[in-house]
């Protein structure tokens, strides 16, 4: 685990200059310079956090666009960004509506031509007596379990992640060109909050997620982290959420949103597909990509390990021989990007005499015997 100072936290907001950073729901203020900025929210974005994160990005020269289910605050918010100087626009937006995520970053790149950064961070608290035992009923009959949390912590985050992920690879202009995706977890994605069920599960999800993806993003140069806060001054905390945590020190929203900035932005790749934690006022916490060695752990560590380098290998030769069968079905083609097998063939473009079949039979029983070196198939 590394501690990391107040003062460590913009040293590399340089780099975000001319970026185009998308946001999804509630996130913390930044301070950046000259980044073009898309903020959207399924619940108060145009209020509280979301409200200073335009109004500081404005103020940083970004361009903002506002997307937000409250359409009186939000537009408020981008009258006083103009105000100030800044430009910005709203776009009508609830995350849980696909339709409405793929028209918030098809403007982010018809009005500023990229996307860069995308931080999915929609959250609600718990909602409902979800797993309480007890039962609502209608009829007689008893009600689902109001899943709204889960929905919208959760599930409005892998929908940005889904589209955000194709648009930082589509609108890249350069193979080192710098990308990133930021999740925003909560303490709660390492320590169960008693009584909130949905919510706690949503923020370890979160986390999963982020780990999930890191080798994917990895091989694609982008950069992957997950920021954990705990309880922060905004108005996700329900007045009885307050009660409960009076006597304890609230942590500052611009404390989260300098993490993720430094998140973002670090340069070094050994940082990313880490976990930023907050658990109070003091230093930020990096806590290095889980790696647990003691007893059976380390080996299953070591399997993983393997697997994750064989399937490494298949992935890039998959992405090399172009998946669209050859009307004769008698096998791939070599796509023009697979330069080196162009140059050992002489250029042009050259037949596999394999099918997909084939292929996977080739393939899995090497995964499988890189994982289980004591299988039938070693």
């Amino acid at each position: 685990m590394v501690s990391i100072d107040l003062q460590e936290l913009s040293q590399y907001a340089k780099r975000v200059e001319g970026k185009t950073v998308v946001l999804t729901g509630r996130l913390p203020a930044l301070s950046v310079g000259s980044a073009r900025v898309v903020l959207i929210s399924i619940v108060g974005g145009a209020n509280g956090i979301g409200r200073e994160t335009a109004i500081l990005f404005a103020r940083y020269s970004a361009n903002i666009v506002i997307g937000d289910v409250n359409s009186e605050a939000a537009s408020k918010v981008v009258k006083e960004i103009r105000e100030l100087g800044g430009n910005a626009i709203y776009v009508q937006c609830n995350v849980l509506q696909w339709e409405n995520q793929i028209t918030l970053f098809e403007s982010a790149v018809s009005h500023f031509g990229s996307v860069d950064v995308v931080i999915p961070c929609a959250g609600v608290s718990e909602s409902g007596d979800t797993c309480s035992g007890v039962l609502a009923y209608k009829d007689g009959k008893p009600l689902p379990p109001d899943m709204s949390t889960l929905e919208i912590n959760l599930f409005g985050a892998v929908h940005t992640v889904h589209l955000g992920l194709n648009y930082l690879r589509s609108t890249r202009t350069g193979a080192d060109q710098w990308k990133a995706l930021i999740l925003i977890g909560s303490m709660a994605s390492w320590e169960a909050i008693p009584l909130t069920p949905m919510y706690t599960s949503s923020k370890f999800a979160i986390r999963g997620l982020m780990r999930s993806l890191y080798p994917l993003v990895e091989h694609d140069n982008i950069r992957i982290a997950c920021v954990d806060p705990v309880w922060a001054d905004t108005p996700i905390l329900s007045l009885t959420a307050r009660l409960v945590l009076t006597g304890s020190e609230l942590l500052p929203a611009t404390r989260v949103a300098q993490t993720v900035l430094y998140a973002a932005t670090d340069p070094d790749p050994a940082t990313s597909g880490c976990s930023w934690l907050l658990p109070d006022n003091g230093p930020i916490m990096r806590l290095e990509r889980e790696n647990i060695r003691e007893g059976t752990y380390g080996v299953i560590n070591d399997r993983i390990a393997r697997f994750k380098t064989c399937v490494f290998w298949l992935l890039f030769a998959l992405k090399i021989i172009d998946p669209r069968i050859a009307q004769d079905c008698k096998g791939f083609e070599i796509g023009p990007s697979a330069d080196w097998w162009q140059s050992w063939e002489g250029g042009g473009i050259c037949r596999v005499d394999r099918s997909y079949a084939r292929l996977v039979e080739i393939w899995c029983p090497r995964l499988i015997c890189s994982v289980y070196p004591n299988s039938r198939y070693s």
